[in-house]
């Protein structure tokens, strides 16, 4: 496999390291090579909005923080999920108050959902919804002239091409919309095929989500550190350089949900390590 141009796009996203503060994750970042730092909250307060550093009494030292460090922040985590008509209203307040928090600090993504589809109801009735609910955050973030993407995370029952197609088919012309690529959960769906899935949603992937698991008997699924798992992450990665994907590769531990898998220290530099080697001639 020949060297892949990876200096400078690797990111980390604080779901892993729940426990430090926001100058712990940026000088962390900054020791063990990271270029970029994705924000899903920080230590007790999920938020965006409310986050310390991204108060307005806050944003210039956080942006001499980041600078001193040679890091960006390049997408803020939401929580805002629309597959549930009953919590559009709630989601679309938490996504456009994200927004305005990236575009004031030049923060290119944020990241919602379309999650899961209800029980007894259409696919197809239930990714028109999420169209919907993500096509008006766009409208939000287009009309806020900052210069903010929408980014549906590959994520629960929407990954698969029968749950995104529709999706995209409504918003892939939006430029304030794209796909963070979780390979971990279409691996769920299509295990090693990864082509298929692939093929939808290459042309709109903006940010990419690398991480390895193993697929356990009954269904379950167990976290692996990366190159430990299933997944062929140097294919995946291969792929979308080889088709042009410049964008950034973030390791989504999820420490904060599971908090028996290692801890950061341990986990963080294994992820620089694997992708590392990825790059190396």
């Amino acid at each position: 496999m020949p060297a892949l141009a990876l200096k400078g796009r690797l990111a980390f996203s604080t779901l892993g390291c729940p426990d430090w503060d926001f100058g712990q994750i940026v000088s962390n970042a900054a020791a063990l090579g990271f270029s970029a730092i994705e924000v899903r909250g920080v230590q007790d307060q999920l938020r965006t909005e409310l986050l310390p550093c991204f108060l307005p009494e806050g944003r210039e030292g956080t942006r001499e923080l980041l600078s001193r460090h040679g890091l960006r922040i390049c997408c803020a985590g939401t929580s805002a999920s629309f597959h549930d008509a009953r919590n559009t209203e709630a989601a679309l307040e938490e996504g456009r108050a994200a927004i305005s928090v990236c575009a004031a600090m030049g923060i290119p993504y944020i990241r919602v959902f379309g999650d899961a589809i209800p029980a007894g109801e259409r696919p197809l009735d239930a990714a028109r919804r999420v169209a919907d609910g993500i096509g008006r955050l766009c409208d939000f973030a287009e009309e806020s002239g900052g210069g903010v993407a929408v980014l549906q995370e590959v994520h629960g029952d929407f990954n698969t091409v029968e749950a995104l197609g529709p999706v995209i088919e409504r918003l892939g012309r939006r430029p304030s919309f794209g796909i963070i690529w979780d390979i971990e959960h279409s691996y769920r769906a299509y295990g090693a095929r990864f082509e298929p899935f692939y093929g939808l949603v290459a042309p709109h992937v903006r940010h990419v989500h690398a991480k390895d698991c193993r697929i356990l008997a009954g269904g379950g699924l167990q976290v692996e550190l990366p190159g430990e798992g299933e997944i062929n992450i140097a294919e995946i990665v291969g792929r979308l350089e080889a088709d042009g994907y410049g964008g950034l590769y973030s390791f989504e531990w999820e420490k904060r949900w599971r908090p028996e898998i290692p801890e950061p220290e341990a986990a963080f530099p294994a992820y620089a390590r694997f992708m590392g080697a990825l790059a190396m001639p």
